[in-house]
């Protein structure tokens, strides 16, 4: 472990779950739940906007997943120097008001160029406030309450698909145009802005409290440095791959026995099924690795079963199960990090910074390859290599630690 390392340690330090980390907790969930729903319900309305711009194919409409990708990239990559220069509430709230921010250029934007950058600097708080998760955890939330608190962050893009399918057709049928329905959508993140500027002043000061420390100088050049912080994205970028794939190309691929809206909605459920059941295995199991490892082979069977299946029950179950086993080793995977020796908030940031970068140009260059493998050879091989991607979680578990104090110390 590199000298960068070995400076305070979150493990060691007492931290106990009071409301004001509840408060915390529920103003970043929903924050990021309707981030997606609003990005969700944007992606259902792509035909209404390029009527608007007058657009007349959808490659133009390419534009705002490019936007969208660049978007994570830089947010991943200038997290840790946000942390740095305006410390925690300040850099959360930052990324709460460029989500609001990219709603309004979006909104109002009279030309598609400004559409789509309002779309990047929605993507660019998006993913400043993602990295977030994890400091918030390790700062406000007992240790043994991180287990599940790190479950349930594991679901609000999941949380944010449901309410989009819940509530996205309704609100498009009275709001009628695609400005008043984004719009809506944007309204409830400025409340959730306001909320967290009234609330966020109860955080202590992190500038007065770190002021002088080393914590804040960790970058994400020296993530890179560290071997475990790559092993940790590769572990996850495969299913993520998968996941993206099933929502996306296998509903249109016509190989699937049940409805397109179905499969999202079913894998949706599974995935809070496996938040509940990750919350509750928190409390009996101790291990990281096996949660991880065995997680990784019942997806890829699950994920096998489903693309599949030719009677509509196993299919309906099997997409549940997807949903089930990707989440439930969630809670494990972003435990890892949190537990390892000499890790601190700022430090924690740079590392999550890196994995959700890394996690997201992975799965980029593989979504590409799977797009070409289908306009060569078809939906079935593109599928199926999606499928071998989503062992990255089985081969991943035998590159981690196993960071769980308990474990370790009883190992010794």
């Amino acid at each position: 472990m590199s000298q960068n390392l070995k400076e305070s340690n979150i493990a060691s330090e007492v931290v106990e779950t009071t409301t004001k980390s509840i408060i915390i907790e529920l103003i970043m969930f929903f924050t990021y739940a309707f981030f997606a729903a609003n990005w969700i319900a944007g992606s259902t309305l792509t035909p209404q906007i390029m009527g608007f711009f007058n657009l007349k194919d959808f490659t133009s409409a390419t534009f705002i997943s490019n936007a969208i990708t660049i978007a994570k990239v830089i947010g991943n990559f200038m997290a840790a120097f946000v942390l740095r220069k305006l410390f925690l509430k300040r850099s959360i709230a930052l990324g709460s008001f460029l989500i609001v921010l990219g709603n309004a250029l979006s909104i109002f934007a009279p030309t598609y160029l400004i559409f789509v950058l309002g779309r990047f600097v929605m993507g660019l708080g998006g993913a400043l406030h993602i990295v977030y998760f994890s400091p918030v955890v390790v700062k406000y939330f007992a240790q043994k309450d991180r287990p599940a608190v790190n479950a349930i962050n594991s679901a609000a893009y999941t949380a944010g698909s449901l309410i989009a399918l819940l509530i996205a057709k309704p609100i498009i049928n009275l709001f009628k145009t695609w400005q008043k329905s984004m719009g809506f959508f944007a309204v409830i993140n400025l409340i959730f802005l306001i909320l967290w500027l009234i609330f966020g002043r109860n955080i202590e000061d992190d500038e007065k409290e770190k002021n002088g420390s080393q914590e804040n100088k960790f970058t994400i050049i020296d993530a890179m440095k560290e071997k475990v912080f790559w092993a940790l994205p590769f572990t996850y970028s495969g299913v993520l791959t998968f996941y993206l794939v099933l929502l996306n190309i296998f509903p249109i691929s016509g190989l699937s026995i049940i409805n397109s809206t179905k499969v999202s909605a079913l894998i949706a459920v599974g995935g809070l099924l496996g938040t509940a059941i990750a919350v509750f295995m928190s409390k009996k199991i101790k291990k990281r690795i096996p949660v991880i490892r065995i997680s990784g082979v019942l997806v890829t069977l699950s994920g096998f079963i489903m693309l599949n299946a030719k009677i509509g029950i196993i299919a309906v179950i099997s997409a549940i199960s997807v949903g089930v086993f990707m989440f439930i080793p969630m809670t494990s995977l972003m435990m890892i990090p949190q537990e390892m020796d000499d890790m601190n908030p700022g430090k924690l940031t740079a590392v999550m910074g890196l994995f959700w970068l890394v996690s997201y140009v992975i799965e980029t260059i593989m979504f590409f390859i799977i797009g070409r493998i289908i306009d060569e050879i078809g939906y079935v091989a593109g599928l199926n290599f999606a499928l071998v991607l989503s062992l990255t979680f089985l081969i991943g578990s035998f590159l981690l630690p196993e960071t769980n104090k308990e474990v370790k110390n009883n190992n010794n």
